[in-house]
């Protein structure tokens, strides 16, 4: 079991970039970092999510019981019993959000402190 395609917004694709250089950690890590803070992030947040052109995240980033683990943390949070399809929106959902809320953690970070720790 792994990721489908998914289609990241223009907005949400150029601050991932701009994590990728913050952290010095590779893509495929920084999104599943996101995934995982978009998901524990309890505020309202309000984003675009619709810049185009989209950037397309590729399939199996996510796989295996990395996959399984954050399919079971959506179905916990929503309660109910969802398909593969809402799965996947609702990944890309909270991969945006987690996007947002860590660009902000670092964006609000004084000149000391390491942006590895920030996130956290």
């Amino acid at each position: 079991m792994s990721n489908k395609k998914l289609s990241l917004s223009k907005d949400g694709k150029e601050l991932l970039d701009e994590l990728v250089y913050s952290l010095d950690l590779d893509r495929p890590l920084v999104i599943n970092i996101a995934l995982a803070k978009g998901l524990t992030f309890e505020e309202e947040l309000s984003f675009d999510a619709t810049s185009k052109p989209k950037w397309t995240i590729p399939e199996n980033i996510i796989r295996d019981k990395e996959f399984l683990l954050f399919k079971h943390l959506i179905i916990s949070k929503r309660g109910t019993e969802i398909t593969e399809e809402t799965i996947h929106n609702d990944m890309l959902y909270y991969i945006e959000l987690g996007i947002r809320v860590l660009s902000k953690a670092i964006q609000e970070k004084n000149s000391l402190e390491d942006s590895r720790f920030v996130i956290i």
